[in-house]
């Protein structure tokens, strides 16, 4: 499903004194099937972003299209906006804490009750969807509150993959957890990637940026400042967005400054810096 975002506005408290504008005159197109950051310093709109793409806010001005659905500033124009959120649905910072039923089955069973799927049936999917992330059968009967960090993540996001969206949104997925949480969660969205599944991260850690999406957008104070690849980004001088280049790139854009001839375009990670710097031996 393509993802286009037209001439967006969003002003929060609008008509009074205290109003902000957080969102000024946006237009995107986000790729399908691929991995895009959103980036930004603090206050810069990601969240706000993320929210208008299946109507959780409504936009003040503009519209976002996602494949047949449409938002827009107009709420009886917004047909349809529940079915959409089955389409392209949102796992917010510390999903976790959204966590409240009495086991973890249930938790995760909710969301498909809610849009009308029997118990049984539903139960059936929440398992589905705990075993691709992970969760062992053990876990099932227990109570959400007792997992870990890593483990309660995992459930939130077990829930929203339980209802299948074609477009999955993550806000900071990896805040808040160890290393090795961390790469189970980025390995869970790598593999969501590769069954075909559009994914938008938004993120402060420009690790994830270079290693793992296709596709970044730089916000500042609300308007797009920079869209394109991340190497493309990382080559240009991010000083004024607030953002770090990432230790690996420094260090290979320090080795082609030197004179030697590597592919700047082709670095990701390590192995690939490391396939270089072999093949140029």
């Amino acid at each position: 499903m393509q993802i286009k975002i037209k001439n967006l506005s969003y002003t929060y408290l609008s008509k009074t004194p205290n109003e902000v504008e957080a969102l000024h005159n946006v237009s995107l197109e986000i790729p399908e099937k691929k991995i895009t950051a959103i980036i930004g310093h603090t206050g810069s709109g990601k969240s706000t972003l993320i929210q208008t793409l299946n109507g959780l806010i409504l936009p003040s001005n503009g519209e976002v299209e996602v494949g047949e659905f449409k938002v827009t500033p107009n709420k009886r124009k917004n047909k349809n906006i529940k079915e959409l959120r089955k389409h392209l649905a949102i796992v917010f910072q510390f999903p976790e804490y959204q966590l409240f039923e009495e086991t973890v089955e249930k938790d995760v069973a909710f969301g498909l009750k809610n849009y009308g799927v029997k118990e049984v049936e539903a139960i059936e999917l929440a398992h589905k969807a705990l075993a691709e992330v992970g969760i062992d059968e053990s876990f099932y009967k227990r109570s959400p509150f007792e997992l870990s960090g890593g483990e309660k993540r995992r459930v939130a996001i077990a829930g929203i993959i339980a209802l299948n969206p074609d477009i999955l949104v993550l806000d900071e997925p990896t805040a808040g957890l160890d290393p090795l949480g961390s790469d189970i969660i980025l390995k869970l969205i790598k593999k969501f990637n590769q069954e075909g599944k559009t994914i938008i991260l938004v993120t402060h850690d420009m690790n994830i940026v270079l290693n793992h999406s296709d596709h970044v957008i730089v916000l500042n104070n609300g308007e797009v400042s920079f869209e394109g690849t991340p190497n493309s980004l990382f080559t240009k001088d991010v000083s004024a967005y607030s953002i770090e280049v990432p230790e690996l790139f420094k260090f290979a854009l320090s080795l082609k400054e030197k004179g030697l001839d590597i592919d700047i375009s082709k670095i990701k990670t390590i192995d690939d810096l490391l396939v270089q710097l072999k093949e140029r031996r």
